[in-house]
């Protein structure tokens, strides 16, 4: 059935090097991908507010929120990739502590009501995070598939589709000075006529790419990340709109995390590792991201601050850790996904 549904230029699962991992790679992101954008709708309108099932709900939205944050700690207990982080001590060290104590600071002495503003950039530069993230993804498909390297319009496609994500944020959301709502309104109209063009580029990389039009794997995961931010212009609450492509990211990264943690010598230690770094530091954040409920002392304001600072070091640690056209970090992911790279 998977070799019917997703037969590409590579070969089927049945005749291609490690098809098992591959098949399991494979099935985990789709499913960490699509289920998310189900389950929130499912249960903003359908499931009744006392079922059990919104337990499970939590459980996906703690692993996909700041579980997955967390995670990216492990990557400091691993020696190989300690050893590249003290060679690179501005991006890996000195710029964390930074973003850590300057986000701190900057909620404890700066002005209340020019917070927000702070929150706004750092949610656009959120949203870019998962639409960069995305991109890594369908690289990924590219690799273990054609072997061609992702086109120019796959990610203006995906780039467009971002953009307008990001318009149509902040109307959802109702964040902000009242004096914004307006605005908010017609940025989620720029984002919607946006989003309109991207089919546009979609058809444009597909016509341009005959390696995209002969790759139904690489096709379908291309579709989905183009609409990853589509529920932003159907929903009207956040929990439709907003929570199944937050929830998706999350999930897909530790997809990946635990491909890396597991490629280990000592395969469960150091899974019981990333279990324990992701678990525990997703409470402390989790207890610190309700500081914005607090608010009404300075050191309240300043941890809501160390804990925006700590999401953003997760992004600027992914940014240089998944840059695989480097070449550390391009033989350290080989090596963890030799199935994706080694497709015989």
């Amino acid at each position: 059935m998977t070799d019917t549904a997703f037969g590409d230029a590579a070969g089927s699962l049945a005749t291609r090097k490690h098809a098992n991992e591959w098949g399991l790679f494979l099935a985990l992101v789709s499913c960490v991908t699509l289920a998310p954008f189900a389950a929130a709708p499912l249960v903003s309108h359908v499931i009744p507010q006392d079922s059990s099932a919104l337990y499970v709900y939590a459980a996906l939205v703690f692993l996909g929120a700041n579980f997955h944050v967390a995670s990216t700690g492990w990557f400091y207990t691993d020696p190989e990739m300690r050893s590249h982080f003290r060679a690179r001590p501005v991006r890996y060290i000195v710029v964390p502590c930074l973003l850590v104590s300057g986000s701190a600071a900057t909620f404890y002495f700066v002005d209340r009501a020019l917070l927000p503003y702070f929150v706004i950039s750092f949610l656009c530069w959120q949203l870019w995070h998962y639409q960069k993230q995305n991109i890594g993804l369908l690289s990924f498909i590219a690799a273990g598939t054609d072997g061609a390297p992702l086109s120019i319009w796959e990610r203006r496609t995906l780039a467009l589709a971002a953009f307008a994500g990001i318009l149509g944020l902040f109307s959802i959301l109702q964040m902000g000075p009242p004096y914004l709502a307006a605005a908010f309104l017609r940025f989620h109209s720029v984002g919607m006529a946006l989003y309109c063009l991207v089919p546009v580029a979609f058809c444009i990389a597909v016509v341009n790419n005959p390696a995209l039009r002969a790759n139904r794997i690489r096709l379908l995961f291309f579709l989905i990340t183009a609409l990853f931010f589509f529920p932003t212009f159907v929903f009207s609450d956040s929990t439709s709109a907003l929570a199944g492509y937050a929830i998706a990211h999350g999930l897909q990264y530790l997809v990946f995390m635990g491909f890396v943690s597991a490629s280990k010598g000592k395969t469960t230690v150091s899974l019981i590792k990333l279990l324990a770094i992701a678990t525990f530091g997703g409470i402390i954040l989790d207890r610190a991201a309700d500081a914005r409920d607090w608010l009404e002392r300075p050191y309240e304001l300043a941890i809501y601050g160390a804990f925006l600072g700590l999401v953003m070091t997760h992004f600027v640690l992914d940014a240089g850790i998944w840059r695989l056209r480097e070449s550390f970090q391009r033989n350290y992911m080989r090596k963890a996904f030799y199935f994706v790279f080694d497709r015989g």
